[in-house]
């Protein structure tokens, strides 16, 4: 049946989404807590699951239409595939495969508290052994290191875009909407995300955003997940010092002081980790 599933053949459904995903199959999970004006679903039919994003509002469909774009031209096992875009009576939807597994900034566990929470996914993440949370943060690095080099820059890159399986200890990433191609200058005052993972220049008009910016986020979120709250005190610190000089060296408030590239970070924590 998943080959004859509406939600993989149709382009255009002349109905609304609620009535589009009863036809497809069950809904399972509803993901509607979502500040970004979309709506998700997990759907379920035949054995198959599928993850399906909407909207209406107009600003929301130009992101996930960005993100399309994204995952026509690009492919990595920890990015879920996207399978089909269509057009409803009322707005856009995306169906990507299922994966499994817990987002680790959720809107259920918000802010400092939240994160907090020992129910919370972020908390019970960072309550894993430091060698796993290495391991996800490399494969948070190998991901954005590839996206790198097919010339895409972050944007609104956060722990809310990290799918972790805590059976599995498999890391997948969701939520590319606001990633862009090629460096650009921002013309807002503050850029999208969350300020635990962005650069200073996000936060001023007129600077450029580019793979520099992005060795800032990706340093940043080793302090985020290996320090507590992201300080940058080495008694927080969790891991090796080796591995501390080098998140600080990504996330330093001076441009000119980081690694040139995601890549060039990338390959230099991987190879301390290793050795750790």
């Amino acid at each position: 049946m998943s080959e004859e599933n509406i939600l993989l053949k149709a382009s255009r459904y002349d109905g609304n989404i609620t009535t589009l995903l009863l036809e497809a199959g069950q809904i399972f999970k509803v993901f509607d807590q979502q500040d970004s004006g979309c709506i998700s679903y997990g759907i379920e039919a035949m054995g198959q699951r599928w993850f399906v994003k909407y909207a209406e509002r107009a600003e929301a469909i130009a992101f996930m239409q960005n993100a399309e774009r994204l995952h026509r031209a690009v492919a990595h096992q920890r990015l879920p595939k996207l399978l089909n875009s269509i057009h409803t009576s009322e707005g856009f939807a995306l169906v990507y495969e299922w994966v499994d597994g817990e987002v680790l900034g959720t809107p259920e566990f918000p802010g400092k508290e939240g994160r907090s929470s020992p129910q919370s996914p972020h908390y019970r993440f960072k309550r894993l052994p430091v060698h796993k949370i290495i391991a996800a943060l490399s494969a948070v690095y190998e991901v954005h290191a590839y996206l790198e080099s097919e010339g895409y820059v972050a944007v609104d890159f956060y722990d809310g875009s990290m799918i972790y399986d805590f059976d599995r200890d498999e890391l997948h990433l969701c939520d590319l909407d606001c990633y862009t191609q090629g460096a650009f200058t921002l013309e807002m005052d503050r850029l999208y995300g969350s300020s635990r993972f962005m650069a200073p220049e996000e936060f001023v008009k007129g600077s450029r955003i580019d793979q520099l910016t992005n060795v800032f986020t990706m340093g940043a979120a080793a302090f985020v997940f290996l320090a507590d709250e992201g300080s940058r005190d080495p008694k927080d610190w969790l891991a090796s010092e080796t591995l501390y000089r080098i998140a600080c060296k990504a996330a330093s408030a001076d441009r000119n002081d980081r690694y040139d590239s995601v890549t060039a970070f990338y390959h230099e924590w991987l190879e301390t980790a290793s050795k750790n």
